[in-house]
This record gives structure tokens, sequence and C-alpha cells, in this order.
């Protein structure tokens, strides 16, 4: 809970308990130095403010874009055309290391670039290297990190191909659908099984420890599913691309609950903070926000220039300053009251 407040709110929540704890703290100025150090990690630990950047791969401008989340106003190019040798960007996702990791395949224009996922730095968009390919894989589209902490990427195969999370290394094909079908975009559910969008009018589902299939959960309204996301409620999130619309199905039955629709390409879907839908409209090169209210209509969030075919989306957190002066402060005082009570003891030796 406290990692969703304001360093501000913190704060305010925290001084009366330190300050009762001061007074019951009479040992030495060493024991003072350690509390108020420990008080300062405490604050300092991972606090975001409620600003958000919005990343967005561009398919045709073949970069990935950057947004103020909250107002939609264009801030940046985080990663230009052709870094790293990116090719198309597809799909993107946060690692638990917390960089950006991006699906890039070859297309007609550069038939010569070998599909493969790729590793940026989530804020300065800096290249890291190239982190996972498999031969066999021809398409990769959507990805995402399991439980087990490995990632799992989605390929126009029908396939799912499982990657060591740490080192990158192909572990194979974890998951396959049917001979002929396509798969675009997963997610993991809360029950810790795989949901996959196929270009059919299903989701394939499997066990997410072992990559059995568990039958396919049907969606007769969708007819080609390019992006998948549980929402905040739980429902089970699928932009059908062809159909123009988003359509949130209970994940046990199958049910359609709510449509949110007048997309063009509905592609890439994601929550911000307040928990509202921001889905991409590819052929009206737009981002569109949808409140809870699946009746009320689209408010567009951003358009135009520089978007061009947008793809995937990422909500990306904006840390606080304070968070990394504190964390600093705090390592420096329990530092500094480390070295002090060794200096101690060791005069008191001798």
């Amino acid at each position: 809970m406290m990692k969703n407040l304001s360093f501000g709110m913190k704060l305010k929540l925290l001084i009366p308990i330190f300050m009762r704890a001061w007074s019951l703290v009479h040992t030495s100025h060493i024991a003072r130095l350690s509390f108020f150090g420990f008080a300062m990690l405490l604050l300092g630990s991972p606090v975001y403010a409620q600003d958000q950047y919005l990343l967005v791969s561009n398919r045709e401008g073949r970069d990935i874009l950057r947004y103020n989340a909250d107002t939609g106003a264009f801030v940046d190019v985080l990663i230009p055309a052709q870094t790293g040798g990116m090719n198309v960007p597809y799909g993107m996702t946060l690692g638990p290391d917390g960089n950006l990791y991006v699906t890039s395949w070859a297309t007609e224009i550069f038939p010569d670039n070998d599909p493969r996922v790729l590793k940026f730095d989530s804020r300065s968009g800096d290249y890291l290297g190239t982190f996972a390919s498999d031969s066999a894989m021809s398409a990769p589209a959507d990805l995402a990190f399991g439980p087990d902490g490995n990632l799992y990427v989605a390929d126009g195969s029908a396939n799912v191909f499982r990657f060591d999370g740490n080192t990158g290394a192909s572990m194979g094909i974890f998951a396959s659908g049917d001979a002929g079908d396509s798969y675009r975009g997963l997610a993991w559910g809360p029950d810790g099984n795989l949901y996959v969008g196929t270009v059919s009018d299903h989701f394939d589902r499997f066990d997410g420890a072992t990559g059995v299939s568990l039958g396919i959960l049907p969606t007769p309204q969708a007819s080609s599913i390019h992006n998948v996301a549980f929402g905040p409620d739980g429902l089970l999130y699928g932009g059908d691309y062809f159909g123009n619309s988003i359509y949130a199905y209970s994940s046990v039955t199958g049910e359609l609950v709510k449509s949110f629709d007048g997309l063009s390409g509905a592609n890439g879907l994601t929550f911000d903070n307040n928990g509202e839908l921001l889905v991409s409209s590819y052929f009206e090169n737009q981002i569109v926000r949808f409140g809870s209210d699946p009746g009320s209509p689209g408010i567009v969030f951003t358009s135009g220039h520089p978007l061009n075919g947008p793809l995937d989306l990422v909500v990306l957190a904006v840390p606080e300053p304070s968070t990394y002066v504190m964390l600093l402060a705090g390592l420096g005082l329990l530092g500094f009251a480390a070295r002090r009570g060794k200096t101690a003891y060791t005069t008191n030796e001798h």
C-alpha cells in the first residue's frame, strides 16, 4: 500500500511513528544514527508520483514514443527507429528489473532483421542489447514475464516461446495452438494460467506450470484478438482488431460482460493508475481512453503525428526525486553508524 502513496503523504503518516520510536531510543548516538538511517530508507523505499508515462510502439514510424499518461501530451521519442537494429517494435513489457523488453521482427522493408527480443533502459531509452532469440520464432508479438520470472513470447506461428528471465537463453516452445492459427497477445491470469489471443474467435488457455492445453475460451463476438490483458476488475480483455472493439470476458465461463466500441483496428490496451482503459486505434492513429462505464464513448487521448500505426502500450510510473535522495541518505547514515560502531568497539578492545 505504501508504494502507491506520494512522498508527502508517506512523510505525514510516518513522522508521528518515528518521533515516538525516537523517544524510546536512549542507548547511544550510534543507535540513534542507525534508527534515523533506517527511517530514511523506509521513506525512500519505492514511492511513485501520480505522474506516469505512456509508452507506445509505433509500427510505421519504427520507433517507441513517450507521452504524459495523464494529459496525453507528447513528450519525446524514447527509442528512435533502428536503435539496436529494431525493425518493427511490436510488443512491449516491463521486466522485473524495470527495463523495457521489445519484440522486433522482419518486414518486407527490412527482410534481413531476425525476430528477437530487444532490451532497453525504460527511462533513458538506451539500448542494452539483444535479450532473447530463437531460430524457430517467426513473428514475435506480445510478451510477458511469468510468475516463475521467465519471459514468454507469443509468436505468429501459434507457439509461445519461453526464455530464461535472467540470461535470455531459449527454453524452447512452452505451449502451442492449432496449426494454421496465429498468436498475438498473451496475459497471465490471476489463476496462474496463461491466456493467449488468437486471430480466430477464441482464447487459448494453458496450464501456467506445464504448458498443457486447458482448452479454448470461445469469443464469438471477436474475430481477431490482437492484445490481451486482465483488468483491475479481474475480467479478461481482448482487443478485436477487425471488429473494432474491446471485449471483456469472464475468464472462467467465457461470458461477455462488457464491450468498448468505436475503434478502428483495436490493438494495444492497458490500464492507467486510475483503472481507466487506454487503447491504440491503429488505423486512426489514435490512443483512446475509456472510463469504467462501457456505455460511455471513448475520448481521444492523443492522436496524429508522430503516431503512425500505434501497436502496444505500456504505462510507466515516474519515481519521485525524493526516492533517490532518501535512499542515498539512509544508506549513508547506516554506513556511518556502522563505521562509528566498529571504531568504538576497537577502542574498547584496546
